[in-house]
């Protein structure tokens, strides 16, 4: 457990001070479903605000991104568990690209209902595209890779409404940091390509959301993000 939570502490600062804010999740660990795997498929709407930096002139834009995403929840203590996510992104009106990331969630305290939890995990997806109006004010198409760096703690509190049911909602305050970075892409009237840089807006937002738990912690999760724009997620958990 000690080398855990340190090792949960470094990836904390790591994603804070180095890198869209993903879908935070749950305070569920192996302890709560022993010598069982969970998984969660995971769908987010993402809306962030960016300062495009590569401009002369610093632009305001939106990010607007979709995902769908399957979590595998590994083991590495009975209060820390260790998250790989894969599945497709896609930003604006641009097709579906790979997206992958690695994150690390552990237990901080927990009191009778009562939990929380530290988290942080970094996701990269290549090759997106959309439309961005730059300095010349038109809409340019944009091919761009973004990595996303998100860290925060969560409180929980888990109550019974019957048997086999719980409600579980959560909160806490969340850190992410976006960095996209790309090109310009040439139209039919022949425009030179040029270098494309963008970040986050606001990095510091909250997180809330709300679990519904069933048998074996099999779940249904809805949650928002709000950093100045909100997002969400939606997901369904499995435990076999």
């Amino acid at each position: 457990m000690k080398r855990a939570g340190w090792l949960g502490i470094a990836m904390v600062v790591a994603a804070s001070t180095s890198l869209q804010a993903g879908d935070a999740g749950d305070i569920i660990f192996s302890q709560d479903h022993p010598r069982k795997m969970r998984a969660e498929v995971i769908y987010e709407r993402t809306d962030r605000e960016l300062d495009i930096t590569s401009e002369p002139a610093r632009i305001r834009a939106d990010l607007d991104a979709d995902a769908y995403i399957l979590r595998l929840q590994t083991e590495i203590s009975r209060t820390a568990r260790l998250d790989f996510d894969i599945g497709a992104m896609s930003a604006g009106s641009g097709s579906h690209r790979v997206v992958g990331g690695v994150g690390l969630r552990f237990l901080a305290f927990e009191h009778e209902g009562w939990r929380g939890g530290t988290f942080a995990q970094i996701r990269y997806s290549p090759d997106l595209g959309d439309r961005f109006e730059l300095v010349d004010d038109e809409r340019t198409r944009v091919k761009f890779d973004l990595i996303e760096g998100d860290a925060g703690f969560l409180v929980s509190y888990r109550f019974a409404v019957a048997d086999q049911f719980h409600i579980a909602p959560y909160a806490g305050p969340i850190g992410s940091i976006v960095r996209l970075s790309g090109d310009t892409r040439s139209d039919d009237d022949g425009d030179e390509e040029r270098r494309f840089r963008a970040r986050q807006r606001q990095p510091v937002g909250l997180v809330a959301g709300v679990g519904l738990q069933f048998t074996d912690l099999n779940s249904l999760r809805v949650e928002t993000r709000y950093f100045g724009d909100f997002s969400f997620s939606v997901a369904a958990a499995f435990v076999f």
